[in-house]
């Protein structure tokens, strides 16, 4: 099966000058696993993961000793995030993403995510553009529906 028939389309995409506060912000309320960077004419830039916005607010390394030692409120965050905040997605973005085409097959993501120890990746067309993504969940959710499993709990 080519990924066209199964990537997720609705996607959480900004421009490189979005400063880290709207970032934050619109991650709340996404569905996206992925936030997506894109040039004007819809050219994947970069990605921003959970793990690269929690490395951004929290640039110190953070170990569980570190975290007891730390106040049990909110100024550890507030601090944190004020620091942050105004910093663009350009410079947050991950630029060495792999991505795939809509008409690769399943199998080539799969080895993908596999090599590169993530869950989801970008599809992108054939000038760059973004136009879905297709994730691990995608692929197990089509191997279980062709191994006839769809109707069973």
């Amino acid at each position: 099966m080519r990924i066209r028939n199964m990537m997720h389309k609705s996607l959480a995409v900004i421009g490189p000058d979005v400063d880290f506060a709207a970032l934050l912000a619109a991650y709340r309320q996404m569905e996206s696993r992925l936030v997506y960077v894109v040039d004007k004419d819809g050219k994947l830039l970069g990605v921003i993961s959970s793990y690269d916005i929690l490395r951004v607010m929290f640039p110190f390394y953070l170990d569980s000793n570190l975290v007891k030692a730390l106040p049990d409120d909110e100024s550890v965050l507030r601090q944190a995030f004020s620091a942050c905040k105004g910093q663009p997605a350009a410079d947050i973005m991950t630029t060495d993403f792999a991505a795939v085409t809509p008409d690769a097959l399943f199998l080539e993501a799969e080895a993908l995510i596999a090599e590169r120890g993530v869950n989801v990746l970008p599809v992108v067309d054939d000038k760059g553009r973004l136009v879905g993504e297709v994730s691990r969940r995608a692929i197990l959710k089509y191997l279980a529906e062709r191994c006839g499993l769809e109707d069973e709990a």
